[in-house]
């Protein structure tokens, strides 16, 4: 069972593991891909949820902790991070880093956790 320190964040959320990102709308679904996912050795791990702000996993304690040093997380960061994931099952489907200004930061989050929902 995953706990939240603190506070809990406002999903959706993404995170990386090792590499491995993924999506989660809400708490269980957070729980079922930690519960998939072979975590590795490191202490902690990024996430980052719909406003922007950056979380912390600590899979030892099985925690989401605000305390993390990547507070704010920008567009090309997000973007970034959906590229260049291990788990992407078409190379060639990447999210276009162009045209950034035009858009939002909620509707590239929402497109990106989109992308990875679909397989």
């Amino acid at each position: 069972m995953v706990h939240y320190l603190f506070r809990k964040p406002v999903f959706p959320v993404i995170c990386e593991i090792d590499g491995f990102v993924f999506a989660a709308n809400s708490s269980k679904t957070l729980e079922k891909w930690l519960q998939t996912i072979p975590i590795g050795v490191k202490t902690t791990y990024d996430l980052v949820d719909s406003t922007a702000e950056g979380w912390s996993f600590m899979p030892e304690h099985m925690v989401v902790s605000p305390l993390t040093f990547k507070k704010n997380w920008t567009k090309k960061a997000v973007i970034a991070l959906c590229n260049g994931r291990k788990n992407m099952p078409d190379p060639d489907r990447k999210y276009s880093e162009k045209s950034l200004s035009s858009k939002r930061f909620d509707q590239i989050f929402s497109e990106i956790v989109e992308l990875l929902h679909t397989k």
